[in-house]
């Protein structure tokens, strides 16, 4: 499976602050102002490693945790490269479905494209159960009560502003079946939220 990293931004600013600094501190020859830059070196490293591994394990816990029918409707908000969807689509057989919807933003995800996540469910062998879409999550192109989970993993966050986030969650909740639930992983947070 094809990885990107999460906000590819971030890590680049963590490591060039450690190595600029790091670079200072050497060239002063004062070794306490090396510190503060180990300190963002290791920031963007851990913050490396989870993007690109840590947060995979995450994901099939999380999913294996729903314990879902093997015939159950999903829809994956902010699906990237496709990490929850795959995870989500190996549990599931035809009428079962799984469908992504994404706006395939590179500052959200590096390399987050339709191409690159399709040959990612491809590569897994669930395409038969699997669907993308390209789509606002604020404006939902689906009809009420059609989902039994509605999963975003690490994207709602990305809806700006703050009115746009929670009509994404309000968009969310009308196309969920009444007793269906809603699992929102933000961070080291999980909200999981059941109707009915």
């Amino acid at each position: 499976m094809k990885k990107g990293v999460d906000a590819p931004l971030v890590p680049v600013m963590f490591l060039l602050i450690g190595i600029i600094g790091l670079i200072m501190g050497i060239i002063s020859e004062n070794w306490t102002r090396c510190i503060v830059p180990i300190v963002f070196l290791l920031f963007g490293v851990v913050y490396l490693h989870t993007s690109l591994f840590g947060k995979y394990k995450l994901i099939k816990r999380i999913v294996t945790g729903l314990n879902l029918n093997s015939n159950a409707q999903v829809l994956d908000l902010g699906t990237g490269h496709g990490a929850f969807l795959i995870e989500i689509a190996k549990r599931l057989k035809e009428p079962g479905k799984v469908i992504g919807l994404d706006i395939w933003n590179q500052g959200d995800q590096l390399g987050n494209s339709a191409v690159e996540t399709q040959r990612n469910i491809e590569q897994a062998g669930v395409s038969t159960v699997s669907e993308l879409v390209t789509g606002d999550m604020t404006k939902l192109a689906f009809k009420e009560n059609q989902f039994d989970y509605v999963v975003a993993s690490l994207s709602i966050h990305n809806v700006k502003p703050k009115a746009s986030r929670l009509q994404a969650i309000d968009e969310a909740y009308r196309v969920l079946k009444p007793d269906g639930k809603i699992i929102i992983w933000i961070s080291s947070t999980l909200v999981n939220t059941e109707i009915g």
